[in-house]
Order: C-alpha cells, then structure tokens, then sequence
C-alpha cells in the first residue's frame, strides 16, 4: 500500500458478476430473450438473446487474472511484444478471492488496501446493452432483474460511506427507463451508470443520449440530484470499425470482441465514444436544459479532453447563437473526469481544473492497478492539497456528499 497522510475514494472499483446476476430475478416470460447459460463444447457460455456472446471471452470469471496483469501493456511497457494471454500470467480460481463477489470482504479488503471508499460498477454489464439493441423489453427487463440482484448482493448504499454500487440504465426505451430510474433511485442509489456512444432505437438505428424524447429521465435524475457516470462499455460506436475492414467480409477487421484487440481501433477511435457523447450533451443541449446534472467520464481515459474543449470552443467562436453560454464553461461546470493512470494528468488539470479530476483504480481489473493507492505515483507534480483533491475531495463533491 502507498503511503498517504489520507484515506482515498477510488472512484472505479469492479465486481464480477454472480453467474446468476442477470438470471436470479428475471421474468420467467422475458428468459429466454434475455441471459441464458449453455455449455458449448464443454465450456460455460452466456447466451444473450439466443445467440453466445463474447465480449468476456470467460463470463463465469472463473479462473480469473490477478489485477493489474496488464499494467505493462496498458503503459505500453510491451517491450517483449508478449500476447495478452501471455501478459494474464497464472490464473487463480475465484472461490480464492471473496471479495470480487462479496460485500463484507470487499469492505475488509478496503481497509487493507488504505482506501476510505469505493464506487462499484460492472464488469460483464457494460457490454450487453450492445447485445439487446434490437429487442428493447428485454434489455429493459434484463437490466432491471441485474440491478436487483445489484441491490440484493452489494446494495446501492449500505450506510456506512464505504461501497456505493452502481444501478446499469439504458435509456432506449424513455418510458421504461424513466420508471427504473425512479425505482434504483427509491431504493437508495446515490450513483447511475450508462456507456456511452449513441442510445439504441430497437431497430438498426441509434438516436442521441440527448435527444429530447430522454427529457424526462434526465429530469427524474437532475431533480434527485443523483450522478450519471458514463462508463466504458460496448456501444454501437463499435460499428465504426466496419468501415475501415482489412480483410474480407465475415473475417473482422479490428472490431472488439474480450481482449482481443487490433491496433486500429486502439488509435483511430478508442476515444470517440465518450468524447462524441459528451459533445453530443452539450452541443445538442442537454447540459442547458438540466444545469444541475452532474456527469463523471470513468475508465475512458482522458487525453480526448483538452481536443474537445479546443473544438467546443471553436464551434462556439463560429456559432455563439448555438449555445446558451459559453460550452467549455457548460463542461467544466458539469463534468468530472476519471483519468487513466498512464495520461497527462499535469495538462489535464490545465484543461479542467484540478476539482473535476477523480482518482480511479480499476481494480480488480487487469488493466487496472493492483495497488490502488499507486496512483498517487502518477500525479508526482501535484501538491498535497491537489492530490486530496483528486484522490478524495472531488468524488465526494460528485456524489454530494459535502455541504
């Protein structure tokens, strides 16, 4: 553990997924068009409505990597060029680790870790929305069983400060997310989680998240005065990598499935689904019409920022008559930032300001730090103050916890 004269909030822990997280409180007449476990050539598959998935190439998390395995990659410290499988190193059984699916020895393990802290989000959840986009009562539904076994299993918000587990929304449906916004929100979540890129319209087609037929949700989550995070998560930005194909058709061609990645997409649109989106929420409005609305980028990276603010501000040079106020000043009012721990955290804090930096760990993901309080590691040119700021302050700040 780092030493630190305080006790961060990581603001991206993980859990993995109960095998039965999407399935233990489903509707029986909505299975089948939702999750589903076969065994395919004597293996565990999750079937998403009726067809294998892979976006986790083992969505049982059993075995399971240890964290942070592919911090060298992720530094791009690959100076071997081993493959990720490689990279993963020895995998342990996960009835070894408690605490990726329990509450009492994630806390226990906080306290080891030196942590104050957590927000809690998914591991196969950010990438099933992708899976149901042609179906919409089903990834409503599934979506609403998941955030009960959420409550169930980890609890939205226990009381004791310390976990704060993420309810998953998808907006597709306005109506439908609208009432299981209202429901998490009930029940005790003081934080929400979308992906972002574009809300899928049950068709083949894909609409704005700020779109004003979602006014009444974002309304419902403004009003409450509860977060949205926008996670990374398999969205329909990944169609993207179709039309720039390498092979023929049918062999792929640098699209994303489990951690097979292909260099393409990681330098020509690893970024655009989270800056498109939060352009899309100021350009289109969205941050205008709910000034209140507090919105965290988290495991997105960070270095698409200071690009986007230069053409906000461009476009706002350009057009003023299209913006309300000045559109970076939109942004850094609303907008909280969760970096990688490989960016440029000292031109970061230049673009934003060091009070929409939030410290995020990943643990206990691979891509992760194994060490969370080593992040402090990567922010050498902050002085104290800033790096409470960013590694305490500011996530208490987003969630509204302070005065």
């Amino acid at each position: 553990m780092s030493e630190l004269d305080f006790q961060p909030f990581d603001a991206d822990h993980h859990y993995y997924e109960a095998t039965d997280a999407f399935t233990r409180h489903i509707d029986p007449k909505m299975a089948k068009r939702c999750m589903q476990w076969a065994e395919v050539g004597g293996k565990q598959r999750l079937l998403v409505g009726g067809k294998i998935n892979k976006f986790i190439p083992n969505p049982t998390f059993d075995p399971i990597a240890a964290p942070g395995s592919l911090e060298d990659y992720f530094r791009g410290r690959n100076t071997e060029g081993l493959d990720l499988k490689t990279m993963f190193g020895e995998l342990d059984p996960i009835s070894e680790h408690p605490e990726y699916r329990d509450r009492a020895a994630r806390v226990r393990q906080l306290d080891e870790q030196g942590l104050s802290g957590a927000l809690l989000f998914p591991t196969l959840g950010v990438g099933m929305q992708e899976a149901l986009r042609r179906d919409l009562p089903a990834l409503h539904a599934a979506f609403s069983a998941f955030n009960t076994w959420l409550d169930e299993d980890w609890g939205f918000d226990r009381g004791d400060g310390r976990l704060f587990a993420a309810p998953m929304i998808t907006l597709a449906d306005p109506v439908l997310a609208e009432a299981e916004v209202a429901r998490v929100i009930e029940a005790g979540a003081r934080v929400l989680v979308t992906i972002p890129g574009p809300v899928p319209d049950g068709e083949d087609g894909y609409v704005s998240p700020a779109h004003p037929r979602f006014d009444r949700v974002w309304g419902l989550i403004a009003e409450a005065g509860v977060p949205m995070v926008l996670h990374a998560g398999l969205s329909g930005v990944s169609h993207y990598g179709r039309f720039w194909r390498s092979t023929s058709a049918g062999e792929g061609g640098g699209g994303f499935e489990g951690f097979k990645h292909a260099s393409f997409p990681l330098v020509a649109f690893a970024d655009r689904g989270i800056s498109d989106t939060l352009a899309s929420m100021v350009c289109h409005g969205l941050l205008e019409r709910f000034p209140a609305l507090r919105i965290a980028s988290i495991e997105n990276g960070a270095m698409w920022v200071p690009d986007l603010l230069r053409n906000l501000s461009s476009a706002y040079g350009k057009m003023p008559f299209g913006f309300k106020e000045h559109p970076v000043e939109q942004f850094r009012r609303q907008v909280w930032i969760s970096p990688y721990y490989e960016d440029d955290m000292p031109r970061l804090r230049d673009a934003v300001g060091i009070e929409r930096l939030m410290f995020g760990s990943d643990f206990p993901h691979t891509e992760g730090l194994a060490d969370p309080c080593a992040f402090v590691k990567d922010i050498p040119e902050f002085d104290e103050a800033e790096t409470k700021a960013v590694m305490h302050d500011n996530v208490h700040e987003f969630l509204g916890l302070t005065a």
